[in-house]
């Protein structure tokens, strides 16, 4: 009796939050004729309007995913860290959030299996079963138990990014007025990133814009050496194109801003299946595995955030919005060092990557140079002329400096490496923070000393304690604390144990095994002699696009030397045959190299992995939506752990290994 009533008394306590009112104010907004908001759309907006306006980003709501006024409670979590965020929930925090939103699918369930006898129903069952006058079977409220849905909320970031916005809004509204765009879809970065410049989604979206590399590198310039999807300016004429690409696409705002998320290919399909252009109607009844929650919702969003900074006064009160920011650009006419700049230019590093946000931390550590033909800005009070001036013809460098790297072969050491290159294994050691010199992976990528640039780091780092100088995920040590240094290094996942193969998937097969077991991105050449021609495997993100710019060809010609048609995709592992006419294997491959360590980086600087988790293959599955739509991580992060898979024949039952990860916050 007495557990009873205990478990009585939490269940009372969990439903004192639910339905908690909403903001019932009239929606208003301009341009209402372009952007229409449909009555069956409103409960949607205003969901969306608290979640900006109203609950701060230690509140969750537990909510219903398709009936959006339908509230639960908002559940306070975890403490309000100022700025964007709260500090990302612990694993516990995660447990307990989990835990709740299981009660209420635990009360659902439980009215579902004695629906409509309500006598069977305890009070609090009962009080929630009032609360949902709108389900009317067993079937409504099993299929609301699987619709709970937690939202975090966003006012204190909301209420940053419309702070921050003023600092680039001007160059925004002007961009889009030249494309001739309506004002009000500035808004958008509100929705994606809340204006954060450094905003990195875990499957590797960048930006105010949240441009992912494939959307990206249609408009934008993406290398080693610069990310233009994190230059406010770049990216919104990209999102201009866009948008503009969208709505030529469709004919219907409502429809482009939802394609700006779904893609324009797949909100054409929807168009067509279901015969209509209304936007209420294909959130309410298209049905695809690619049309999920945040594209249902993402126009729902659009006006809520239109709304919202139209009308800020009456939830923030007065902002004070950041001063435009005025610049000068100095076109590079040559590579430059970044050390160069500082000894010539009186700025701090922090307000020279304010000023250019494109530029990448290679850049910064003197892996790479600024490249020439580099628009770098500076503040407007410092002449471009009297620096163009001060700094010596000498200083300017005719080309690129070359990366080296290696990636591990089968049966390579570091001593082996480090006398082919006329290095040391201390130095190797070092410059790749590893801890251990016997601690290393085949197709794990290392960086080859420049002797100009490293020699001093012996002098300066005791190699038993490595400092982190380079972030990929290939280059890390594990966590320790350094008490003299003050630096905490993290958890490296290559260097965790992987299941064996047996325990991992049934699905082994030989050719794919085979093929592993040679070096990864080597070349197996035809010939040697020029041009040189030979073959490579396909790995995780590459696309004929990127073999057609490293090799500076047109991707037709690729498709011609492989007798593939204009439609035939390429995939995982597939042998490509290229000629080397323009570019030298070399080249091709230290580019090859660097594009991937560029992905590695900039996920590791933004995430962290925190454990692994198995999922079992379902019928349907394949992994582009496995990584994109049920665990939002890159495919190259998940091809590393199931290297033993081959991912175009998956099979219902297969076992996946999924690392699980936590923002760094």
């Amino acid at each position: 009796m007495k557990n009873s009533y205990m478990i009585y008394q939490k269940t009372v306590i969990i439903i004192l939050f639910f339905f908690t009112p909403l903001f019932s104010a009239e929606i208003n907004y301009s341009s209402k004729n372009l952007f229409p908001l449909h009555e069956e759309l409103e409960p949607a907006v205003q969901f969306w309007i608290n979640v900006y306006a109203k609950y701060n980003t230690n509140q969750y709501v537990i909510h219903d995913s398709r009936h959006l006024d339908v509230i639960y409670e908002v559940y306070k979590i975890g403490a309000v860290n100022g700025g964007y965020a709260a500090e990302p929930l612990s694993k516990a925090q995660k447990k307990e959030l989990k835990e709740r939103t299981k009660q209420y699918k635990d009360i659902l369930n439980s009215i579902a299996a004695v629906y409509p006898d309500s006598a069977k129903l305890n009070p609090a069952q009962k009080k929630v079963l009032r609360k949902l006058s709108r389900f009317k079977s067993k079937k409504d409220f099993s299929q609301a138990a699987r619709r709970i849905r937690a939202q975090k909320g966003q006012k204190n970031r909301f209420r940053h990014g419309l702070k921050i916005s003023g600092r680039y809004m001007r160059f925004l509204k002007e961009i889009f007025k030249k494309y001739n765009l309506p004002d009000e879809l500035t808004v958008l970065p509100h929705v994606e990133s809340s204006f954060n410049y450094q905003a990195y989604s875990s499957v590797g979206a960048a930006g105010i814009w949240q441009f992912t590399r494939s959307t990206g590198k249609q408009f934008l310039k993406i290398s080693y050496e610069v990310d233009e999807r994190l230059d406010p300016i770049l990216a919104t004429e990209a999102a201009a194109k866009l948008l503009t690409r969208n709505y030529k696409g469709v004919g219907h705002w409502p429809l482009a801003i939802t394609a700006y998320n779904s893609g324009l290919s797949g909100i054409k399909r929807a168009v067509k299946k279901l015969k209509t252009t209304e936007i209420h109607t294909i959130a309410k009844k298209y049905r695809s595995r690619y049309f999920k929650f945040a594209s249902r919702n993402f126009y729902p969003e659009f006006l809520a955030a239109l709304h919202v900074v139209q009308n800020y006064q009456k939830y923030f009160g007065e902002i004070a919005f950041e001063e435009p920011v005025h610049f000068k650009e100095f076109p590079l006419p040559k590579y430059l060092k970044y050390k160069t700049l500082t000894e010539y230019l009186e700025i701090d590093k922090a307000l020279f990557c304010a000023y250019n946000p494109a530029l990448r931390p290679s850049i910064f550590n003197n892996s790479k140079f600024i490249p020439k033909g580099y628009r770098m800005r500076l503040p407007d009070h410092i002449s471009t002329d009297s620096l163009l001036a001060a700094i010596p013809q000498s200083a300017y460098l005719s080309r690129q400096k070359r990366s080296e790297y290696y990636r591990i072969r089968y049966g390579d050491t570091l001593s082996d490496i480090a006398r082919r290159f006329g290095t040391s294994v201390e130095l190797l050691l070092a410059l790749n923070n590893i801890s251990n010199e016997h601690f290393i992976r085949r197709g794990m990528t290392i960086r080859i000393p420049d002797k100009k640039s490293t020699l001093p780091l012996l002098a300066a780092i005791d190699t038993k304690r490595v400092l982190p100088i380079n972030k990929s995920f290939m280059m890390v040590l594990a966590e320790e604390e350094i008490p003299e240094l003050k630096i905490t290094l993290p958890n490296p996942f290559w260097q965790q144990p992987l299941p064996e193969q047996d325990s991992v998937s049934s699905a082994k097969p030989a050719s794919y095994a085979n093929a592993r077991d040679k070096a990864d991105l080597e070349i197996e050449f035809i010939q040697k002699k020029k041009p040189a021609i030979g073959f490579i495997r396909v790995e995780a993100e590459e696309t004929l696009g990127h073999y057609a710019e490293w090799l500076q060809v047109k991707t037709q010609r690729i498709r011609n030397w492989n007798n593939l048609s204009f439609k035939t995709a390429i995939h995982l592992n597939q042998k490509i045959k290229l000629v080397f006419d323009k570019v030298s294997p070399e080249d091709f491959n230290r580019t090859r190299l660097e594009y991937h360590s560029g992905l590695e980086e900039d996920f590791f600087m933004h995430y962290e992995i925190t454990g692994t988790q198995l999922h079992t293959v379902r019928r349907g599955d394949n992994i582009w939506y496995l990584c994109n739509y049920e665990y939002n991580l890159p495919l190259w992060l998940i091809v590393y752990y199931n290297k033993s898979l081959n991912f175009e024949t998956l099979r219902a039952g297969d076992k996946l290994i999924i690392p699980t990860i936590k923002s760094r916050g």
